[in-house]
């Protein structure tokens, strides 16, 4: 008798269980016609949302910009709006700088001066290689003005575009073109607008 009364109550239980969660099948067909798309259309995004901070992430030989970045607290530059050009010099030409301002630059006391140095790589707007070899063909005097107050003269020697800063230190553009979302990627094979010995 005990049984049978359990086997009940848990067949009744089940069915309400069951009538609670079903609703009408046109309300749930309206509900997933409505709130799919928004859903699919942020997933979407956020796929495609692909960065300049995302970008400069993934590209390998621009790794000790990124933590220059970090360090600086700029990355959050890049994943703004923007469009930006960011000419990221590549981890060979960090390697490369002299060991005393390098130390200058990671020294703390000296953070301001690291955030002007990694501005010093980052310009508004969006061009491409392109962008920059017809407007260098098209004046010799083309410059672009970074984040951090600097003028790089942007110039095309064989075939090559290289960006000269104003104590005359040139760097040639490696890798180019990487497209983000917001932006462009360039790599440079120097450091530029060193403000130390």
């Amino acid at each position: 008798m005990m049984k049978m009364i359990r086997f009940t109550l848990s067949f009744l239980c089940a069915g309400l269980i069951l009538i609670s969660c079903k609703s009408d099948p046109e309300k749930q067909e309206n509900q997933v016609d409505t709130n799919a798309p928004a859903k699919e259309e942020t997933v979407v995004k956020q796929l495609n949302n692909k960065n300049l901070l995302v970008k400069t992430m993934a590209t390998q030989e621009a790794k000790t910009f990124t933590s220059a970045l970090v360090t600086t607290g700029l990355s959050d530059v890049l994943d703004d709006e923007g469009p930006y050009t960011v000419f990221a010099p590549s981890v060979a030409a960090f390697d490369a700088m002299n060991k005393n301002n390098l130390n200058f630059y990671l020294n703390p006391t000296n953070k301001e001066a690291f955030i002007t140095l990694i501005k010093n790589h980052i310009i508004e707007g969006d061009l491409s290689s392109a962008d920059l070899l017809q407007n260098a063909k098209k004046s010799s005097n083309y410059e672009v003005k970074t984040l951090g107050d600097a003028v790089l003269k942007v110039s095309m020697k064989d075939g090559n575009i290289f960006l000269t800063d104003a104590k005359g230190n040139e760097a040639t553009l490696g890798k180019t073109d990487i497209l983000a979302s917001n932006g462009k990627l360039h790599l440079l094979d120097k450091v530029l607008s060193v403000n130390v010995k």
